[in-house]
């Protein structure tokens, strides 16, 4: 498995079973990079937009997949609709410049949120 993630709060986590793949990017670029890897036979194992926060709210998003023997169609419909559900969002309203201490809220929000996806699969 890999965590493909733009938060901070992933950099120096080790997990025994999945490799995590931190990129100094946007919340879309991590979904963008998602659908690359789906389109090479990996499968989204957490739902790209997941929670309560909204596109247009936070910066940062982290996303499971695994390698997969063969393209994974609901993965491919899934990232496509969360790409477009993004777009949408964004449409209405940017994201605001938060300050350091919400970035920090939203990356705690993003870290627990995966962590206990992790916990449960593992």
């Amino acid at each position: 498995m890999k965590l493909i993630t733009n938060n901070p709060k992933f950099v120096t986590e080790n997990f025994k079973n999945i490799e995590v793949e931190y990129l100094e990017v946007s919340y879309l670029d991590v979904l963008k990079k998602v659908r690359d890897y789906v389109h090479d036979n990996w499968e989204i194992v957490t739902h790209p937009l997941y929670g309560s926060v909204k596109p247009n709210e936070t910066i940062y998003r982290s996303v499971l997949i695994k390698k997969n023997e063969a393209l994974d169609v609901s993965s491919v419909n899934l990232i496509s609709e969360s790409i477009l559900t993004f777009k949408k969002f964004r449409n209405n309203r940017e994201v605001p410049q938060w300050t350091d201490r919400v970035k920090d809220d939203f990356s705690v929000i993003d870290y627990d949120l995966i962590l206990n996806a992790i916990k449960r699969i593992l």
